[in-house]
């Protein structure tokens, strides 16, 4: 097991896909469990799924017509053409076993029919015209090749080929793969639970009015829709500590109880009220690093606590406080941490790469998390567009975005760069 690795003295990892991945070495997949097919969309598959039978199960017509022998095409091609069968076996029909196929004539097939036994080749429905009982070839008939218009058995997937892999998020695909290979129970792992703690004195809620040194709560909103939208996530609690090292320490130790990770916002940073570290010490938790080289985001914290009995190793990250600082960290690196744990294979998170359109020329010495919004051209192409901001605190700004692009140190976001949006 990966959480077997001792953790070393925090330290500040190069770039954020290096703090991911020193995190998820002292992570591992939750157990699994097994749900029914309906309950499974949105989660993630524990183990492969391997065809039950060959797909085809037999050889089948992919097109409506004419089920035919090569050898009697000249037949069919002349004057008189093939006799249509008539009689018990006049027909291939779908949900019906195979048909003999009568030398010297034709029976009508439908998409999906299974081919008549004897015959190798299927002539389209335009390609024939009937006249006195006959199919007439309308075509030459060197056009039809032996297996015109068949789907041959196990072409798709032989038996016991993987169909699925182990870390798959389960989707509408997925589900219909389930269901063709007879799967109407699915080992998934379990959801990751989580619970969300918001410090600060100067917090109300969203129904309160504030007072001009108050703020109403966004973080654990943001936080909720973020992590909820995903299926494989499951949010167990939303608190709030006030800035008090002993109540911060009580709130996250009743976290901890029933969560597989806990995300904080606020008090991570170097102020003498920034409790965070210290609290997550105390209960036992070590931290893997505390500031990373980015923009918005560097006071970040991640820990780890440790496997107890047969609890897994628990995820602890702290998040600044700001409200653009909490939505980028956590998009970018608290989902890929959290999908360790939901058993997601490396590499599942990466970003496609989009190129900028009116990039400002700036540069920063540190990975820089820039909001963006994005269109699509005439011909197709996803553009993105970057979002002027004050600071991490702009949450005005934020809401029009539909993202962030992540631009690397001493660069500008001229084209192109990482694209993480808010809904995938």
């Amino acid at each position: 097991m990966t959480a077997s690795n001792p953790i070393a003295a925090p330290t500040e990892p190069q770039s954020p896909s290096a703090a991911i991945d020193a995190v998820c070495a002292h992570l591992d997949p939750l157990e699994t469990e097994s749900v029914s097919l309906a309950q499974s969309s949105g989660r993630v598959l524990a183990e492969a799924v391997h065809a039950d039978r060959a797909n085809p199960a037999l050889d089948m017509s992919s097109m409506d017509g004419f089920a035919v022998r090569v050898a009697d095409l000249n037949g069919m091609a002349s004057t008189t053409g093939l006799p249509v069968a008539t009689g018990a076996d006049s027909e291939a029909s779908i949900g019906h076993a195979p048909v003999s196929m009568q030398p010297g004539h034709a029976i009508r097939i439908v998409t999906g029919a299974p081919i008549p036994i004897g015959a190798d080749a299927v002539v389209r429905h335009e390609d024939v015209r009937i006249a006195n009982g006959c199919a007439l070839l309308q075509i030459a008939a060197s056009a039809v090749q032996p297996g015109a218009f068949i789907r041959r058995q196990g072409e798709n997937a032989s038996k016991g080929a993987e169909i699925l892999h182990a870390g798959t998020l389960i989707g509408a695909a997925a589900i219909g793969a389930l269901a063709t290979f007879g799967a109407s129970s699915v080992c998934v792992h379990r959801r990751v639970r989580v619970a969300i703690i918001i410090t600060g004195d100067e917090l109300v809620t969203t129904d309160q009015t504030p007072a001009p040194w108050q703020i109403r709560d966004s973080n654990g909103s943001v936080l909720a829709s973020l992590l909820g939208a995903r299926s494989w996530i499951e949010v167990v609690a939303h608190l709030h500590a006030t800035d008090d090292a002993d109540v911060l320490a009580a709130v996250l130790a009743t976290a901890l109880e029933s969560a597989d990770a806990v995300i904080l916002t606020g008090g991570v940073s170097m102020g003498h009220h920034d409790h965070v570290p210290q609290v997550v010490s105390r209960l036992g938790a070590a931290t893997v690093f505390h500031r990373l080289p980015q923009r918005p985001g560097r006071p970040m914290l991640a820990a780890v606590l440790p496997r107890t009995g047969a609890r897994a190793p628990r995820l602890i990250l702290g998040l600044p406080g700001n409200p653009v600082s909490v939505m980028v960290t956590a998009r970018r690196l608290g989902i890929p941490m959290l999908g360790q744990l939901a058993g997601f294979p490396q590499g599942a998170f990466t970003a496609p790469r989009l190129h900028i359109d009116g990039d400002d020329g700036t540069q920063l010495g540190m990975w820089w998390f820039r909001l963006v919004s994005e269109r699509v051209t005439a011909d197709g192409g996803r553009r993105l567009h970057l979002l002027p901001t004050k600071s991490s605190g702009d949450i005005a700004a934020a809401a029009t975005s539909t993202g962030f692009v992540e631009v690397p140190p001493n660069q500008s976001a001229s084209g192109p760069n990482s694209f993480y949006p808010w809904m995938h």
